[in-house]
C-alpha cells in the first residue's frame, strides 16, 4: 500500500509541477524523494526554498504541512498556513489537498489536527473552520464530535434546520434519543412541514411503540396459565402503548403522507391501524388484489 501511496503522490505532484511550471525541478524531484522515504525534515528544508521562488505554488504548501505534521512541529504547519494565506493561496484549495494526502497516507488526523490548531490560533476563522470539521467528522461517523461541533454552530445560527439535523441524527446514533426527539420536534417548530423531520419523529415512535409490544407480549406469553388480573393489566399497557406512540407515529407519518404517500409510509400506516383497530384508514390503505379475467 505505501508503494502505491508513493507513486500516486509522484505522478500527481509531477503533473501538477510541470503544469504550473514550477522552478528548479531538480530540487523539487530531490524533495519529493525525501517525502516519499518519509525523510520528513530534509523535505520541508528543500520545500522552503522551492517556495520563496514559487510563493503561490499549492502542492508545496499541501506536502509542507503533511511533512511538519509528521514530525509534529505544529508551529512549522501553521508557519506554511499563514504563508499560504499571505501568497494568496485558496484556503478552501489547501484544505481540499491535505485532507485528499493525509486520506492517501491513511493518516487522516493530520487534516483533522490541522484544523483544530487553525481554529485555535485563528479564531477569526472559527465558523468557517467548524464548517470543514462537521463534513470531516460526518464523513468519519464521529458523532460525539458532530455534536460538539453542531453545538459550536448553533451558538451563532440557533435556528439553523441543515445544522439542527446533522446534530440530531448525531444524538441518536450515541444513544440520546430523548434528545435526538426534542431537536426534531424543535425543527418542527421552526418548520412545521419540514418532511426530513416528520418521517424521523414518525419511524422513531413506530419503532419505539413496535419494540414495546414485542418485549409485552413476550412477556405475557411467558406466563404459564394468566389469570383475569394479568390479563387486564396487559390489556391496558397494550392500549397504553398504542395509544401513546403508535398515536404519535401515525400522526407524524400523516404529516408526510400529505405531502405523498410512498410504499413504505403506507405499510407503517396499514399496520399501524391496523393495530390501533382503525378500520375505516387501515381498509383505504389496503392493498386492492386484481380480479383475474376468465
Amino acid at each position: 500500500m505505501g508503494k502505491w501511496i508513493s507513486i500516486l503522490f509522484c505522478v500527481f505532484f509531477t503533473v501538477m509541477s510541470c503544469a504550473a511550471g514550477i522552478t528548479n525541478e531538480k530540487l523539487y524531484r530531490k524533495a519529493e524523494t525525501h517525502f516519499n522515504n518519509k525523510e520528513w525534515n530534509e523535505a520541508m528544508m528543500m520545500y522552503d526554498v522551492l517556495l520563496t521562488e514559487n510563493p503561490a505554488y499549492l502542492p508545496l504548501y499541501v506536502s509542507s504541512i503533511i511533512a511538519s505534521s509528521k514530525v509534529g512541529a505544529s508551529q512549522s504547519v501553521m508557519h506554511y498556513i499563514e504563508l499560504s494565506e499571505k501568497n494568496g493561496v485558496s484556503l478552501d484549495s489547501l484544505f481540499i489537498g491535505v485532507e485528499r494526502l493525509a486520506r492517501n497516507m491513511q493518516d487522516t488526523p493530520i487534516y483533522e489536527n490541522m484544523l483544530i490548531l487553525m481554529k485555535g490560533e485563528q479564531p477569526w476563522l472559527k465558523k468557517i473552520i467548524n464548517g470543514y470539521l462537521l463534513r470531516y467528522y460526518r464523513f468519519r461517523n464521529n458523532y460525539e464530535e458532530i455534536v460538539t461541533i453542531a453545538d459550536e454552530l448553533l451558538l451563532a445560527v440557533p435556528d439553523n434546520i441543515a445544522i439542527l439535523k446533522v446534530k440530531g441524527e448525531a444524538l441518536f446514533m450515541i444513544g440520546k434519543e430523548a434528545e435526538s426527539v426534542g431537536i426534531y420536534k424543535k425543527i418542527l417548530e421552526l418548520d412545521s412541514q419540514n418532511t426530513d423531520a416528520s418521517l424521523f419523529l414518525g419511524n422513531y415512535y413506530y419503532w419505539k411503540g413496535s419494540e414495546a409490544l414485542k418485549a409485552l407480549d413476550r412477556n405475557f406469553n411467558d406466563l404459564t396459565s394468566p389469570n383475569r388480573m394479568q390479563y387486564a393489566v396487559y390489556k391496558k399497557e397494550k392500549d397504553s402503548i398504542l395509544n401513546s406512540d403508535f398515536a404519535s407515529a401515525a400522526y407524524y407519518l400523516e404529516k408526510v403522507s400529505a405531502k405523498g404517500m410512498t410504499p413504505y409510509v403506507k405499510q407503517v400506516l396499514y399496520d399501524i391501524y391496523v393495530q390501533r383497530s382503525e378500520v375505516s384508514k387501515a381498509e383505504a390503505l389496503k392493498p386492492k388484489v386484481r380480479k383475474r379475467l376468465l
